[in-house]
């Protein structure tokens, strides 16, 4: 999602589909989606396109955390495809808009799906990433929360405000790009050096630093702009930083992190994006998330094991609070869908 200060038209003023201003994005959108869009036909619906980026995203995320388990060449064969799945999904993100334009078929169904999706797609991206690098805990745990912390300041800032910001100090589609070179480049490095040498853990810790050092840009440049907002804000921040703090002590486990993260991601960001096109108030917080935080403090820290058959109720706890999540968005989506869905021409 983009924003910036002030839109170009009363159109775009009511949209959250709004161009970023980097010129790096523009000859992307030039030279890789347009050609794609020209072969689009009209008879394609702008949501299936989304949709099947979606699929896409989780896919490409699913290589790259794959990659780790397999060895040579599969895992550089699963990182070639993360890197041309990154690239996809990067064309997809950009076609649904586009196409829904040129064919007059925006909607506030397709804008909700849009950047409804989109609020899964950050932190899959980055934790596809994180974690094919197999960075250590500390690290997984740091960048991940703080990269969704951006895309969620972005919509704090234009629920409450309705600002557009321009320009950001980084565009989504620049690190989509980005991380599918990554992906190719890692491909090539791991095909002919063993992951775990000193010094590739030293250059990976300081990829680490260096993306935490660019997220920290980015979250100062939405909080200088939220002021006194920023409460809404610090409240998904306490809700991120709590799981991250959950994996960072074991008490659960790194995929039991990385949904929970995915869909408090989507639970909050997710409502916002809803909220706003429906024009409703949203403050953003959910207590339901922070009883499930409570529940697997007390269960680590209070309890004794639960056996479950083969697993105990406390590993189950971090996926039945995902479950819980993605639950009440749906059923948000369903009390509003008739406030979305295109009326009949």
């Amino acid at each position: 999602m983009h924003m910036r200060d002030q839109a170009a038209s009363e159109a775009e003023r009511d949209s959250m589909i709004v161009s970023s201003g980097s010129k790096i994005e523009e000859r992307i959108v030039r030279w890789l989606c347009q050609p794609v869009l020209r072969h689009i036909p009209r008879s394609v619906h702008p949501n299936t396109i989304s949709l099947v980026n979606h699929a896409i995203s989780w896919v490409t995320a699913l290589l790259a955390v794959g990659s780790v388990h397999l060895p040579q060449p599969y895992k550089s064969l699963a990182l070639v495809g993360a890197g041309i799945g990154m690239l996809t999904s990067m064309i997809g993100d950009c076609l649904d808009g586009m196409h829904a334009r040129n064919t007059d078929q925006c909607s506030k169904l397709g804008e909700l799906m849009d950047h409804w999706l989109d609020a899964i797609i950050v932190p899959l991206v980055v934790l596809g990433a994180s974690l094919a690098l197999e960075m250590e805990p500390w690290a997984i745990a740091l960048v991940n929360v703080t990269a969704t912390m951006v895309y969620h300041g972005q919509l704090v800032l234009y629920h409450h405000t309705g600002k557009f910001i321009h320009p950001e100090p980084a565009s989504g589609m620049e690190a989509q790009f980005a991380l599918s070179i990554g992906y190719v480049g890692l491909a090539a490095l791991l095909y002919f050096v063993e992951r775990h040498q000193p010094w590739l853990d030293v250059a990976i810790a300081g990829i680490a630093l260096l993306g935490l050092f660019i997220q920290a840009r980015c979250n100062w440049f939405y909080y200088v702009r939220l002021g006194k907002l920023i409460r809404y804000h610090l409240t998904f921040v306490a809700m991120c930083s709590a799981f991250g703090l959950l994996y960072w002590l074991r008490a659960i486990d790194l995929y039991a992190f990385a949904l929970a993260l995915t869909f408090v991601s989507f639970r909050i960001c997710g409502t916002y994006v809803l909220f706003t096109i429906v024009k409703r108030p949203y403050g953003g917080n959910d207590w339901g998330v922070f009883a499930w935080l409570a529940a697997m403090f007390a269960g680590h820290y209070l309890l004794a094991p639960i056996a479950l058959g083969p697993v105990t109720l406390q590993a189950l706890l971090p996926y039945a609070a995902s479950i819980y999540m993605v639950a009440r968005n749906l059923l948000d989506f369903s009390q509003y869908y008739g406030v979305l869905k295109p009326s009949a021409r």
